[in-house]
């Protein structure tokens, strides 16, 4: 390793980034956790076998190489992971389940989320998502203009939860990959 290589890994700032931890919902930790257990009692056992097979198909290969590498990124990821601290939200917050009253009347529940668990179920949106940086910190009752890629527009805040998903409908999940 060369001497600036070394002083880049043990800078202050680099330090500082390695140790931050990625702030997760419990129950996004358990659905990362689930999607890791089948990756590795599932997913790759099934592919294993036909990668020897002597006219092996490449597709299953690809398939075997997506698959671990995403179980490698997951192992990293919960490897970093802190889940969320309890909160009573009187503002919405990262984790918070908000309901919506959009533009054109419909009303719908979203959650601010990191962006890696934001691709869990429906109502997960990414905390760097226009929605998410129009309504973090608004309050019940307040309107938000939401600079989207389609132009501005605004919703109503209407209703404010903790995220604790077994007091509210549970939102509709993402098929699981397979």
């Amino acid at each position: 390793m060369s001497t600036t290589e070394s002083a880049r890994l043990s800078s202050p700032a680099s330090r500082r980034t390695a140790s931050i931890g990625i702030p997760l919902t419990d129950d996004g930790l358990a659905l990362l956790a689930e999607r890791l257990v089948f990756l590795h009692d599932v997913a790759l056992p099934e592919l294993r076998p036909l990668l020897t097979a002597r006219e092996r198909d490449e597709r299953d290969v690809a398939a075997f190489e997506r698959f671990l590498a995403e179980a490698q990124w997951l192992e990293s990821v919960l490897g970093r992971a802190t889940a969320l601290p309890p909160q009573d939200f009187d503002a919405v917050g990262i984790g918070a389940r908000v309901q919506l009253a959009m533009p054109d009347g419909e009303h719908t529940w979203v959650r601010p989320v990191h962006p890696v668990e934001a691709a869990l179920d429906d109502e997960r949106i990414s905390m760097t998502s226009p929605v998410s940086q129009a309504i973090l910190g608004a309050h019940v009752g307040d309107v938000v203009v939401v600079n989207g890629p389609a132009g501005e527009w605004v919703c109503e805040i209407l209703e404010i939860h903790d995220g604790d998903s077994t007091q509210l409908p549970a939102p509709r999940t993402s098929p699981q990959l397979t």
